[in-house]
Order: structure tokens, then sequence, then C-alpha cells
């Protein structure tokens, strides 16, 4: 699998790097909540850009910045607008059957392998998680893909607050996702974004004199109207807001899909979501062993 195929935000920079973030209302809002739908830049003050936003007339915005694209909803209380980010999982696992396979259960790694992630297979109870990746990994060659004989019955993927990579005991570490697969599957894919995703955040401003004050702090002017987007952009930008990015079933051609460069029949069947219990965890081990390497030399 190409990694390029299941980067969905690097789609999301090659077509939209340039646009801004935007917000738009409905038509039954109030006149002055319909003056701060348009578009807006917030300059970064370095080489990679600012942050763009485009305001919509259905409650709901985008914003664009180097390397990625979220949306969110937003309304209106008072004279404050309240905006509110959409979150997604830090893990999604997808499976599905191939007939065509019948000595071995695969596990697809489809995440930022450059994270202190770790997993566990048919584990029970305080057994040890796992590491993907180890300490310092650099290097990432995708795909990654772990085997095993005997059936997958259950998957539990570790999302900490901060790295570790010490054989100890931790308290208040992160997040489990713990995923059960009643149906017996062979193909797994276990998927996820960059941690910005999956991180709530919300802000407020106020509107004024053409302008979006964020939180009181930060003025940001209004540079167009929506009116004035290029279409191609504007209908991205709203096939982005109605697009879920985990789907309930992965088709081919998805960015998480697995890349065949001549795919068969069996290659192109579609993979199915399994939902996660979702557990804050207070106690956990992680081994020093790690599940791949990924580490280059210094040239130097």
């Amino acid at each position: 699998m190409n990694w390029s195929q299941i980067d969905n935000v690097s789609a999301i920079r090659t077509i939209l790097l340039g646009v801004f973030f935007c917000i738009t209302t409905t038509a039954n809002c109030q006149s002055d909540s319909a003056e701060i739908v348009g578009s807006y830049y917030m300059s970064s003050g370095n080489p990679e850009g600012g942050s763009h936003f485009i305001v919509m007339p259905d409650h709901t915005f985008v914003v664009t910045y180097f390397g990625g694209m979220r949306k969110g909803t937003w309304e209106l209380q008072d004279d404050r607008y309240f905006f509110t980010y959409h979150v997604e999982p830090v893990f999604v696992l997808y499976a599905r059957n191939n007939p065509k396979v019948t000595d071995s259960v695969s596990v697809r790694i489809a995440i930022d392998g450059n994270r202190s992630f770790a997993l566990r297979l048919n584990a029970s109870g305080d057994e040890p998680f796992t590491p993907l990746f180890n300490k310092n990994a650099n290097c990432f060659d995708y795909p990654y893909i772990l085997k095993q004989k005997e059936a997958l019955k259950n998957l539990d993927a570790y999302a900490p607050d901060r790295g570790y990579r010490s054989q100890n005991e931790l308290e208040d570490l992160g997040e489990q996702y713990s995923f059960n697969t009643e149906i017996q599957h062979n193909e797994f894919i276990l998927a996820g974004l960059s941690r910005e995703y999956s991180t709530p955040r919300s802000f407020s401003a106020t509107f004024a004199n053409n302008s979006m004050v964020l939180n009181d702090s930060k003025t940001i002017e209004k540079s167009g109207e929506i009116e004035d987007m290029n279409a191609e952009d504007m209908q991205f930008v709203k096939q982005f807001i109605e697009t879920e990015l985990f789907p309930k079933q992965l088709v081919y051609g998805n960015e998480f899909f697995p890349h065949y460069d001549s795919p068969t029949e069996t290659n192109i069947q579609p993979y199915v979501r399994i939902e996660a219990k979702l557990t804050s965890l207070q106690h956990i081990v992680i081994q020093e062993k790690s599940l791949f390497l990924a580490n280059c030399e210094d040239d130097d």
C-alpha cells in the first residue's frame, strides 16, 4: 500500500492549500449573523503560511493550513459566535474476509507512524502493550503489516498523552481503543489521521468593522465573500464538510484503501468499520521492544 494513497491530509494539501477558512450562515439567521459569512486569512509569520478560514450560511466552517484541513460548526449567541471543531477518533479499525487468504491474518497500519502508539492483539487483563515503532523512529517506509496465523479476536490500540519507551507502570496515561471482532475476518486496516484531528477545540469570536476578533485577542480582517471564491474550491469545501472521513464502509478508491497496481475483484472488496470501546487509562505497561523498526543512520 502506498502511504500517499491513505494520506488524506496530503490530498487536501495539494487541492486546497491556498484556500481560506470560511463560515456560512443559514438563510433564516439574523442580518448581523450573515455579516460574518466570508473568507479570512490569518498569517502565521513562518514560511509554511498561515490559516485560511471559510464562513458558510449553514452554520459550518472550514479551516485550512499547511498540511491539513478541519471542519466544524458554529452558532451565534447574543453578539458572540462560538465555533466547535469536528473531532475524529484517534484509531479506526476496518475489516474484511478475503477468501483467497487461508493461512494468515493481517493488520495494515495506516496511521501516523511518528507517534508513541502501542498495540495488543488477542490480549486480556493487564497484559503489556507493544509500541508500534522504536524510540526516535524515522525514515518510515509504508506499508507496515502485522501478520499472525491465529484469528484476531480483539485488538487494543493505545494513544498516550506523551511518549513512552521504557517498561514500567505509568499513571493517567491516555486512551485505549478496544476493538472486538464478532465475525471472523482475516484482513484489517488500522487507520488514523494526525492527532490534531482528534483533539477537541473550540473558540469564540466577535465581528465588527469587517473583521473577526478571535477569543477577544486576535483580529483577522475579512478577505473575501463566499460568492468570490473559485467555484471548484467551493465545491471541494462543501464536499469536505459533507464527507465522513471514516465511513461505515471503506470502498476502493478511498484514501485509506490499500493500493494495488493491478487490482482484482477480490482486492477491491470493501472493508467494514468495527466500532471501538474507548477507555481512559490510569494504569498500563509498555514493553521496550517495538513491533516495527524505522531507523535510518545519520549520513553525517
